[in-house]
């Protein structure tokens, strides 16, 4: 008789005759409590969400502690359950925000140690402010840096006007023939990177004129890996061909690529005519597509972990991380997308001497025509400096946006939106 009333009085209090009323209560409002200010915390260290983006989760963030804490104490069951349901759901929320914030921070952390001593002479407001990133890809893995000289074999500047939301790709062929900054002579362009980064941007600063305000370093492992991390890509490709230096083989028209595939497809120049003027055309083309996929669909938010330990682990950069924090704030602050476009430098293959060779014969070079020279980097200038219509133009499109498209960029296709040529 004893144990049946005992029963039937732990039925009647529910959900507190699993967890005794202080005990459970105390244990809930404490986690909720260090997870607040854990997570206060991150936002004051990462500095990472725009301000009336940062109040919003804090405002929140108050009211859902609250209401659990009221509903979690009501006499009725279903308004126990309800605040416990809240609770739960904060805890998944905000902890969720709270790991991406630290992880984040670690990541951009290991990739800029020792880059907020550089101080940008012109002052640069990368929220708003055009600039300039050099992006140089060695010919070589993960596990041979040390064993071989690191030739610089992709050679593209991206250039990002924040204010149009406006990037151009431009690409330089590896064996363009010009002078390097510190010998002063001669030579191919693959070659300044035997030399370091530094000598790469030098030399392409003194020969374009333009400052090349941040780098990013990346090789064949980091490639790889960050294509496969996003589930591969949807890459056109104008012709058909069989690469020469792998087993693989791309058909006219779209193709579905994984890492090494994709890899493969932007190194491959023996399989053309034109050697290098086409692999610059498809490096672009590997590139626009995991932008496209990184910025149009719900990629980012799913592959996030991977992602952002693939950029700690496989990345250099010279980019600060206070630029970096004021990056993610301004794409936070305006979800609109990115109007992407690209240019090549062209010219014609020849045979001359190159300073960091034998000077006993001549090697093939890549002689840049100066009036396609003088059109990319005109069209660089155009897109640092937009004109009083372009500023106008932006600003409607602003207003324009919703909540529809923000919607569109988590879910849009995963299809490359590059066009079919010719």
């Amino acid at each position: 008789m004893q144990e049946s009333t005992k029963k039937k009085t732990l039925k009647e209090k529910g959900i507190y005759a699993i967890f005794p009323t202080n005990r459970w209560y105390t244990a809930l409002v404490i986690v909720m409590a260090l997870l607040a200010v854990v997570f206060l915390a991150m936002i004051a260290v990462t500095k990472a969400f725009p301000a009336g983006m940062t109040m919003a989760l804090i405002l929140v963030m108050f009211l859902m502690i609250a209401t659990a804490g009221v509903l979690v104490r009501k006499p009725k069951r279903i308004m126990r359950i309800c605040g416990l349901s809240i609770a739960i759901l904060f805890l998944t929320a905000y902890g969720l925000i709270t790991y991406y914030l630290g992880t984040t921070y670690a990541a951009i952390a290991k990739m800029t140690a020792g880059n907020e001593s550089i101080v940008t002479e012109s002052g640069l407001d990368i929220s708003q402010d055009a600039f300039n990133v050099y992006i140089t890809g060695i010919d070589m893995w993960n596990h041979e840096k040390g064993l071989d000289l690191e030739r610089s074999d992709v050679n593209m500047i991206v250039t990002v006007c924040p204010s149009t939301r406006k990037i151009l790709l431009t690409s330089i062929p590896r064996d363009t023939y010009i002078k390097l900054h510190t010998a002063g002579e001669m030579d191919k362009l693959t070659h300044a990177g035997v030399y370091g980064v530094d000598e790469t941007l030098n030399t392409v600063q003194d020969w374009l004129g333009i400052d090349m305000n941040y780098y990013v370093k990346v090789n064949f492992t980091s490639v790889m890996k960050m294509i496969a991390a996003i589930d591969g890509i949807n890459v056109y490709s104008p012709k058909s061909f069989k690469s020469s230096i792998s087993d693989y083989s791309y058909k006219r028209g779209w193709n579905k690529m994984g890492g090494k595939k994709a890899l493969y497809f932007a190194r491959e120049r023996k399989a053309f005519n034109n050697e290098d003027a086409i692999r610059v055309e498809n490096q672009q083309r590997v590139f626009k597509a995991v932008l496209d996929k990184l910025t149009s669909s719900s990629t980012l938010l799913t592959k996030y972990d991977d992602l952002i330990k693939i950029a700690a682990d496989d990345l250099e950069t010279d980019m600060p991380m206070s630029d970096m924090q004021a990056l993610v704030k301004m794409q936070l602050s305006d979800l609109r997308t990115w109007d992407i476009e690209s240019q090549k430098i062209t010219g014609e293959y020849d045979m001359d001497y190159v300073a960091s060779l034998t000077q006993e014969q001549k090697f093939q070079v890549y002689r840049p025509d100066s009036a396609s020279v003088a059109s990319c980097i005109d069209n660089i200038e155009k897109v640092m400096n937009p004109s009083v219509e372009d500023l106008k133009r932006v600003e409607e499109e602003k207003k324009k946006a919703n909540f529809r498209s923000f919607l569109q960029s988590l879910t849009g296709s995963d299809d490359a939106k590059e066009q079919p040529e010719g």
